[in-house]
């Protein structure tokens, strides 16, 4: 790859990326250190930021590269994904925030105040504290909201699409980018395995349906660990996964005959 060497570029990993005097001010905090953040790496994070935002902005994907007779639109790609990119980057920058996390203790303190039965419920909680003792601070706020989501619906089994349920209009699109980023299955199959504990199990579909489904604990949970030797791999491509995912959320085709 030909590398540019001008001021607000540079090189990671053999690849162009933005400087980060170029990222939106709350990457710039996150790397100054001046952020209250608690990413287990912040500088890992930050370089996924700068290759990100570049490659949107400047339209380094391969469709470009693979398909010569549409060079021409490359400008108009560029302009529209660069300010995709920027909006992402300045949506996950505030959503690593740890102000932003859910408090357990809170969302506990709700569920014992307003119903008398909550079994399923404190079930559906539990998952999420596992989840966050597995994953912390290495995942954005939003992956515990959507986790926790069947908590603050009618009951929790309550299936919701997304895209066309006014209820969740303010969350569909940073939910729905955690759900697809579960194409990472690593990272699904440990969420996935963690909800079998509690006879549960997640699932989503591509009309953005999403819902929890009752198992027979004793027949369905399973074990399943990250392995250590590529544990960052796998969360670094689920963190990267949900980016494209959430920049690219209003450029699916949907359709409710999906629902």
């Amino acid at each position: 790859m030909l590398l540019l060497e001008v001021s607000d570029t540079e090189a990671i990993a053999g690849e162009n990326a933005v400087a980060i005097s170029q990222l939106p001010v709350v990457w710039q905090n996150i790397a100054a250190g001046e952020s209250n953040v608690a990413l287990p790496q912040p500088k890992s994070y930050v370089q996924m930021a700068q290759l990100f935002q570049y490659k949107l902005e400047q339209g380094d994907v391969d469709l470009f590269k693979e398909r010569p007779d549409l060079i021409h639109l490359k400008p108009y790609f560029a302009q529209l994904f660069g300010q995709l990119a920027r909006e992402t980057l300045e949506f996950y920058g505030n959503d690593f925030l740890i102000e932003n996390y859910p408090n357990f203790t809170e969302i506990l303190r709700q569920l014992e105040s307003k119903k008398i039965h909550f079994s399923d419920e404190l079930k559906v909680l539990s998952i999420g504290i596992d989840l966050f003792q597995e994953f912390g601070y290495e995942v954005p706020a939003s992956f515990y909201q959507v986790h926790l989501a069947p908590l603050f619906r009618e009951h929790i089994f309550e299936e919701r699409a997304l895209r066309f349920d006014p209820r969740d209009a303010e969350y569909k699109r940073p939910w729905d980018a955690v759900l697809h980023a579960c194409k990472v299955f690593a990272v699904q199959m440990k969420i996935q395995s963690i909800a079998s504990k509690y006879g549960f199990t997640y699932h989503h579909g591509c009309g953005c349906n999403s819902h929890l489904s009752a198992i027979d604990v004793c027949d369905g949970a399973f074990e399943y660990e990250l392995s250590p030797q590529k544990r960052q791999r796998w969360i670094r491509s689920f963190i990267w996964t949900m980016w494209y995912e959430y920049a690219f959320f209003d450029l699916v085709p949907n359709t409710s005959y999906l629902v």
